[in-house]
């Protein structure tokens, strides 16, 4: 299976903590799809993406909005999570970003 890794540092490049979510990449495509082409609509799994914290704070609300639209229900909990992990990135009062990266 391959998956994606959702990743948030706070910190410096040198000492860092982080949130992390790894999603598979089929379930990533449907919500990219479902997003249709605004902001999570760009994301792709395939390769390396960083991304600051305004960012990390769009990509929550689309996933939070996503989330209450219903339309992915089975998908609910890493839309949770992605979400979780991208505002924890966003309300960061240090240095943050969020890194989006293939795995597995």
């Amino acid at each position: 299976m391959r998956c994606v890794e959702f990743r948030a540092f706070r910190g410096t490049q040198r000492s860092s903590i982080y949130r992390s979510h790894v999603i598979g990449v089929d379930a990533l495509d449907r919500i990219v799809e479902a997003a249709g082409q605004d902001g999570l609509g760009r994301l792709d799994p395939r390769r390396t993406q960083e991304l600051e914290p305004p960012a990390a704070r769009r990509l929550a609300a689309q996933l939070t909005e996503l989330r209450s639209s219903a339309v992915l229900l089975d998908l609910d909990g890493h839309l949770t999570a992605l979400a979780e992990v991208a505002n924890w990135c966003a309300r960061s009062r240090e240095k943050a970003w969020l890194r989006i990266s293939p795995r597995c």
